[in-house]
């Protein structure tokens, strides 16, 4: 659910605080950690939530989809990719595609586990449909988000996608950083888009709510095993927030790159449902 029970006010400068701190080794919403940023008690790994947790009262909430096992392998996340990978995962890039669909005509208060399994299953075959179209035209290699079909489905919904680079620049740069980028991004009055850096992507974007506000969320689908699951874990998940400050801290915590000018791409993704 969207509002948590016995919720109290906790100030962005205590999130900042909270994510960011050095001495902490696990991400608030890793699902290692047996309770949240304020102590309060997860449900039992073996008891899936469908809405909402909350991690940090009035500003940070989680949500995830179906834990799958996976091969053990290094963290994505890692100073060195463990693939060598430049760039994303062409599947990987379709899910986020498939998100900001998803984003784009659901209500963020309807999301839930099923909703996320939905948008992975949806994803897998945005991918091999894009794929297959590729093959047609005697071309390999990885996919790409330019390479990917014009158009999509999401739970029989079939929705017309634009997707077109919108910026580039430096993680921590003085000039060209993340932060000023999504300033800038969402000053335009976007409302989706896709973050890429290294070998990893993740979708996000501002979904007015009238109910609530509006809010910020982040969609990611290639954590596998720490910081967040268990070694041969992984699970998509949402984050949702109310500031653009609390966006930004979650993408870095995300990412986890240490190394300062790394270049990143941001793409805006414009997603119109096609009339039946």
């Amino acid at each position: 659910m969207w509002q948590g029970h016995n919720e109290k006010p906790t100030s962005t400068r205590s999130m900042a605080k909270d994510i960011a701190h050095p001495e902490r080794p696990l991400p608030p919403w890793s699902r290692l950690l047996d309770h949240n940023a304020e102590g309060c008690l997860r449900r039992r790994s073996g008891e899936k939530e469908e809405h909402y947790e909350v991690e940090i009262s009035n500003h940070l909430w989680s949500l995830w989809g179906t834990t799958q096992q996976v091969n053990p392998e290094k963290n994505s996340s890692s100073l060195e990719s463990a693939s060598g990978r430049t760039s994303a995962p062409g599947q990987a890039l379709a899910c986020c595609v498939i998100a900001c669909c998803a984003g784009s005509f659901q209500s963020l208060d309807s999301w839930d586990s099923s909703a996320l399994d939905s948008i992975m299953l949806n994803g897998r075959g945005y991918y091999n449909e894009s794929l297959a179209n590729r093959q047609l035209w005697v071309r390999t290699g990885e996919l790409c988000l330019e390479c990917l079909n014009t158009t999509c489905f999401l739970d029989g919904r079939e929705f017309w996608v634009d997707i077109e680079k919108f910026s580039t620049g430096k993680l921590y740069s003085r000039t060209k950083s993340l932060g000023s980028a999504l300033s800038v991004f969402f000053g335009q009055h976007l409302q989706t888009g896709i973050l890429q850096l290294r070998d990893q992507a993740l979708a996000f974007g501002l979904i007015p709510e009238f109910a609530s506000g509006g809010a910020f969320f982040l969609f990611h689908c290639q954590a596998r095993g720490k910081p967040l699951f268990q070694d041969t874990k992984s699970a998509p998940y949402v984050l949702r927030m109310r500031k653009l400050q609390q966006l930004l801290y979650c993408i870095l915590i995300t990412l986890d790159e240490k190394r300062h000018n790394v270049p990143f791409r941001i793409y805006k993704v414009g997603c119109v449902p096609r009339a039946n």
